[in-house]
């Protein structure tokens, strides 16, 4: 895959940028606002896509809706809203057959493209705001979802630990909110975070498929030049800093199995090094973390490292027996270690290029991955193509990898276990 995207500005704080490829039989046009995540409007700001994506002012029920995007071979328009770094993003996406497979000579990209703005742009509303039945359905829904959070206890303790590593960073904020927060919405409040994200909010739009997209651009600058585009909210993602000693958090609930997070900070800008770092520590099954710790330790059940690269945070999260936490803690801190002191070989570093490689060939796969990646690219503001960022990845020293490993600070550390007897 060498396509490379055409970014160009449409509106105030728009930009559009299309990606054709035919070896894809369907298109996704996705549209994605960014804020800086806030604990004051997280929660209103995920209400905001369920309610624009399952009618609008021409399709006004959910069933007039549902049975649109049936007679549309089986096309969808959905909606979420998630943490990205330091931001909130509030996306949308159109998944459509290209008009070359519609049966009847249907104008798929101008079809679908007419209903997603009319979504965006013209939503169901009463007395000047969202209804009231269709807000606290879909408040109930949030909130259910924010209760049942907890039992997933993998992704919970993550969630929590980012609490104590990101601590007073925008990045610390849960990005669904917080039940109390879903409790004050109302149908004001709600079509007033609707209106920011439309009016303020930065924008970005990528078109992906075999299609041309011809005129996809043109609908969407005048859609936005109607919608009063005004001050443009600068949304800005930092590094997070250091603490100048070792955090540790210790929350206690009734789990099966313990979990033990570990957050370790680097503002090193060798990018190339740290991705072949973060496979070689905890990234595959030939990983330090799995080979020692997991198999020949016996200490965890789990143990895996991943980047949060433009916060340099390197994270590793385990699930423990609560007697094995600490030595957990201490294994996982030696094997850092070792690399440091520059115990592994060529073939740890063959293993790491592997691993990347297979990584890279994903994003072709599909229309979403392909547009999953440039949107990543322009967040970094280095959009390159899945094969020229390869490129640097390939042929790191170990010299570098080594470098990379001794810019790592254990910064925090978080253990989610078994009440008290």
């Amino acid at each position: 895959m060498n396509n490379i995207i055409n970014r160009r500005k449409i509106a105030d704080g728009v930009y559009f940028s299309s990606i054709t490829d035919k070896r894809y039989k369907k298109n996704l046009i996705s549209v994605a606002f960014s804020t800086q995540l806030s604990e004051d409007t997280a929660t209103e700001n995920v209400i905001v896509p369920v309610l624009l994506t399952k009618c609008n002012s021409k399709l006004p029920t959910y069933k007039a809706f549902n049975n649109k995007m049936s007679r549309l071979y089986a096309s969808g328009i959905g909606g979420t809203a998630g943490r990205q770094y330091d931001l909130q993003t509030i996306s949308f996406g159109a998944y459509y057959l290209d008009d070359i497979y519609a049966l009847s000579g249907e104008k798929m990209t101008g079809i679908m493209t007419d209903i997603l703005i009319d979504c965006l742009t013209s939503p169901v509303t009463e007395n000047g705001v969202f209804s009231e039945k269709f807000v606290e359905l879909e408040k109930k829904t949030v909130i259910d979802n924010i209760e049942t959070a907890i039992n997933d206890k993998r992704s919970y303790a993550i969630e929590r630990a980012m609490k104590t590593i990101c601590k007073g960073e925008p990045a610390s904020v849960c990005s669904y909110g917080t039940v109390e927060k879903a409790k004050l919405i109302t149908p004001d409040s709600a079509y007033k975070a609707y209106r920011r994200m439309l009016e303020t909010m930065p924008c970005e739009i990528i078109c992906t498929g075999c299609s041309d997209f011809d005129g996809v651009a043109e609908k969407f600058a005048a859609a936005f030049e109607k919608a009063g585009r005004h001050d443009i909210e600068n949304t800005t993602i930092a590094l997070s800093p250091v603490k100048t000693q070792t955090e540790e958090v210790t929350e206690r609930l009734t789990v099966n199995q313990s979990k033990l997070v570990l957050g370790f900070k680097s503002h090193s800008d060798d990018d190339g090094a740290l991705v072949l770092l973060q496979k070689i520590f905890g990234g595959t099954t030939s990983s330090k973390l799995f080979r020692n710790v997991r198999e020949k330790m016996s200490l965890c059940y789990y143990c895996s490292a991943a980047r949060n690269d433009l916060k340099g945070i390197m994270l590793v999260n385990s699930g423990v027996e609560n007697e094995n936490i600490e030595k957990t803690k201490e294994a996982v801190i030696d094997q850092l270690e070792e690399i440091k002191n520059g115990n592994f070989t060529n073939e740890d570093i063959n293993f790491a290029e592997m691993a990347i490689k297979n990584d890279f060939k994903s994003v072709a796969d599909s229309a979403g991955n392909v547009s999953n990646w440039y949107f990543d690219c322009i967040r970094k503001n280095d959009i390159v193509t899945p094969e020229e960022k390869l490129g640097r990845y390939l042929g790191v020293s170990k010299e570098r990898i080594i470098a990379a490993a001794k810019s790592m600070v254990l910064d925090s550390v978080y253990v989610l276990t078994g009440n008290e007897n």
